[in-house]
């Protein structure tokens, strides 16, 4: 059995504060709770007659509650979390009736799953790429990206100021894109009506994205000449599909990974699931990107923000391999409770090498440790022991949380940085690691 959690990897797994918050109130509401391995159960008992059954396996970490929210993990999850972390949940020899079926269905599901990755490729043959279907593709992107070159140069033909920047227009162009296969810059152009609207300086935005696509398309033409690690990335920024079966084939690299922050966005009920773990020895990052649609509830399992997990990990192919999936593990992750220094210098020097690498990378993971976060003149900032300052930015929500938990003193931060400021994920501070 794993050690219990700590309350900031309970609220690492928090879709909201609001959830936690509820969670932290049903202390007192619960009955017939248990934890046996690495799975958790109880009964909460809410408005009505009858109680809702929550259970939790730690291994994904998964959840189950026979309560009507669509929030995930619900607030009954949660507050079973809360019970385990403080020292309430006992041992029990065997699951309760309303937990077992569902977690021997777990239990079958990864026993399947790794059956399927040991099987050879004689007792199952694997599917082989269509080398037809793959040139039509890369015919496909190479004529939409003609005419996407024929547009970025109307655009900086005619001007700046005369350009169509309503969503509508974007849209249209990211259409075509779309059309001719190449999602990725589909994406990057339906983001641009967004920086149009929410940015002051949007013509040197817009101008930077525009430049950036177009040595995008000057490379993807010149496919065949690139390094072998450069075109993957190109490929990749285009949106060329990565099958997952092709990267858990790769070399493997273990490591003792620690999980430094874990965030669910959604968009148009797309839910995504990132988790950014940096290597102990290493210091390599590692970033796992999961998908599930209608709802959080992902099929892969990763280990919890503030563990330390000895696992192999495979990376994505590409010039600056950011991108992972997680591979075997070997032993159960415990949690971790000292942080290796990272200091403004190394973190800028870091974005610099990715970026010389991947000239289309627009952000790059960081831990900055001892410094102090500081609000002066209706900006935030980082600043370090030597007075080195660097600007930070994301919610208002989330900044001004992160002072309250520094209290003014020294903390370590990791977040990304876009070459103008960082974005906070986590802060490590008394110990462990609290997800913003």
């Amino acid at each position: 059995m794993t050690s219990p959690w700590t309350a900031g990897q309970v609220a690492s797994v928090a879709p909201d504060a609001a959830s936690l918050a509820a969670a932290s109130k049903l202390v007192g509401s619960w009955t017939h709770v248990g934890h046996k391995d690495l799975a958790l159960w109880g009964l909460c008992q809410g408005s009505g007659s009858k109680p809702y059954q929550a259970v939790v396996d730690l291994r994904g970490p998964a959840y189950k509650c026979s309560c009507p929210s669509r929030k995930f993990p619900c607030k009954h999850a949660l507050g079973l979390l809360v019970e385990w972390s403080e020292g309430r949940v006992p041992s029990a020899d065997e699951p309760a009736d309303f937990a077992a079926e569902w977690l021997l269905r777990r239990e079958e599901k990864t026993e399947t799953t790794g059956e399927s990755a040991e099987t050879t490729a004689g007792e199952a043959p694997k599917k082989t790429p269509d080398p037809a279907a793959a040139q039509k593709r890369a015919d496909r992107v190479a004529s939409g990206l003609v005419e996407l070159d024929l547009w970025i140069t109307d655009q900086i033909r005619s001007g700046l100021a005369a350009m169509d920047t309503s969503w509508a227009g974007f849209d249209a162009v990211a259409a075509r894109m779309v059309d001719a296969q190449a999602p990725g810059i589909a994406g990057t152009l339906r983001a641009l009506a967004g920086t149009v609207a929410s940015t002051e300086n949007w013509p040197e935005k817009v101008l930077d994205e525009l430049a950036r696509l177009r040595l995008l398309v000057a490379a993807h033409q010149r496919l065949l000449e690139l390094p072998e690690d450069l075109a993957h990335s190109v490929k990749a920024h285009v949106g060329y599909p990565v099958s997952a079966d092709s990267v858990m084939e790769s070399t493997p690299v273990q490591e003792n990974w620690m999980v430094l922050g874990s965030g669910i966005s959604e968009e148009k009920r797309l839910f995504t699931r990132t988790v950014w773990m940096l290597g102990r020895n290493s210091r390599r990052w590692a970033m796992l990107l999961d998908f599930s649609h209608g709802s959080p509830n992902f099929s892969t399992e990763t280990p919890p923000v503030g563990f330390l997990v000895d696992a192999d990990v495979h990376f994505y192919p590409g010039a600056s391999a950011l991108r992972a999936r997680l591979g075997v593990t070997h032993g159960e992750p415990e949690p971790f409770t000292t942080m290796p220094s990272g200091s403004i210098d190394a973190a800028l020097q870091q974005f610099t090498d990715a970026l010389a690498a991947d000239p289309w990378l627009r952000s790059w993971p960081a831990v900055i440790s001892s410094v102090v976060p500081s609000f002066v003149d209706g900006a935030w900032f980082l600043v370090d022991e030597s007075g080195t300052a660097i600007r930070a930015e994301g919610d208002s929500d989330l900044l001004w949380k992160l002072l309250g938990i520094s209290g003014g003193y020294p903390v370590a931060v990791c977040g990304t940085w876009n070459a103008q400021a960082l974005t906070p994920i986590s802060v490590f501070a008394g110990g462990q690691v609290i997800v913003l």
